[in-house]
């Protein structure tokens, strides 16, 4: 037998062990709670920002985000000058994905992937750039967003249905009030609504209302902080049906960098968002 042939025999066998100790590590009783499937939808928001005694920072813009069923997520922004930016969170790929437009010349697309949990211990993980950290869970655990493992694939075939979350509480936040303002309407919509105050540093209160649909979702939002800004979220349209896949893609014509994440010490500090340097 060649030498070649004994070397693709024991790579064979390796794998075939690797794939068999997935399988168990996978049907074990490590995985955590049952992964449940989301509630599909995309909303379409109209947003506006004022900023006390600073007119030159008013802001008006869209912001769609549509998720489906799997968990992915697409959040796209829509500015008065006709820019535009988006970013993904993709746990099916095992992908975050962040793209933007001027009006006319098309970006980079920065794709970061997701960390592989390592077994039977904690680890932590990072890009060279950017600045994105993660820590995840032992492999075959329920991970935070931003870590997928190999049985993440197995969870999400075995995922139970959604569950219907219902109108939030109108509980008050520590050191704050609340106020049910009942039941209301927005575009043909049932919804209830809450009025809240909550400290806000050494500022005073900040006053926030929200109005919720019975799945949960916020479909208006006001909020006043006491130094006069102003924050207004209303809803434009409200479609539940499952998204197509190319929602959570680029659009064609875009260059593409791929950041692969690296290992370090949970020592370190960590945190889990992007830091984008110019």
């Amino acid at each position: 037998m060649s030498a070649f042939r004994r070397l693709c025999i024991v790579l064979l066998a390796a794998l075939a062990q690797l794939t068999s100790l997935q399988a168990q590590e996978c049907s074990s009783s490590r995985q955590g709670k049952a992964l449940r499937l989301e509630w599909p939808s995309t909303v379409e928001y109209r947003i506006h920002e004022h900023h006390e005694g600073r007119p030159q920072a008013e802001t008006d813009y869209v912001l769609v985000i549509a998720n489906d069923s799997q968990g992915r997520v697409l959040f796209h922004y829509t500015y008065a000058d006709g820019r535009t930016s988006s970013n993904v969170l993709d746990p099916v790929a095992a992908e975050h994905i962040w793209w933007e437009t001027d009006g006319k010349l098309a970006k980079i697309v920065r794709i970061v992937k997701d960390p592989s949990p390592v077994p039977d211990r904690l680890s932590c993980w990072q890009t060279s750039s950017y600045g994105y950290k993660s820590k995840c869970a032992p492999a075959g655990e329920s991970q935070a967003p931003g870590c997928r493992d190999a049985c993440y694939a197995e969870r999400l075939t075995n995922a139970l249905p959604p569950e219907k979350k219902g109108f939030p509480k109108c509980d008050p936040l520590p050191g704050g009030t609340a106020d049910d303002l009942g039941a209301g309407v927005i575009q043909g919509i049932g919804t209830r609504g809450c009025r809240r105050t909550a400290p806000f540093l050494k500022q005073g209160n900040v006053l926030a209302e929200n109005w919720y649909d019975e799945y949960g979702l916020s479909l208006r939002e006001a909020k006043e902080y006491p130094n006069g800004d102003r924050f207004l979220t209303e809803l434009i349209s409200l479609v539940r049906n499952e998204p197509d896949l190319s929602t959570f893609r680029p659009p064609q014509g875009f260059e593409s960098v791929t950041l692969e994440m690296h290992e370090v010490p949970c020592e370190q500090q960590m945190w889990s968002v992007f830091e984008v340097r110019k």
